[in-house]
């Protein structure tokens, strides 16, 4: 991988592990959006 693509990895992380944490708060409908962003960032990444 790239830098570039290093970064958008590294950002996917970390909506999936404020989607793990929205969850646990029992706040369902950001995770929808934080999984969302994850899954572009990764795509981006690749």
């Amino acid at each position: 991988m790239t830098t570039d693509s290093d970064e958008w990895f590294r950002q996917a992380q970390y909506d999936i592990g404020t989607a793990e944490s929205l969850i646990v708060a029992g706040r369902y409908p950001p995770v929808i959006f934080f999984c969302h962003l994850a899954l572009e960032k990764a795509l981006k990444a690749l």
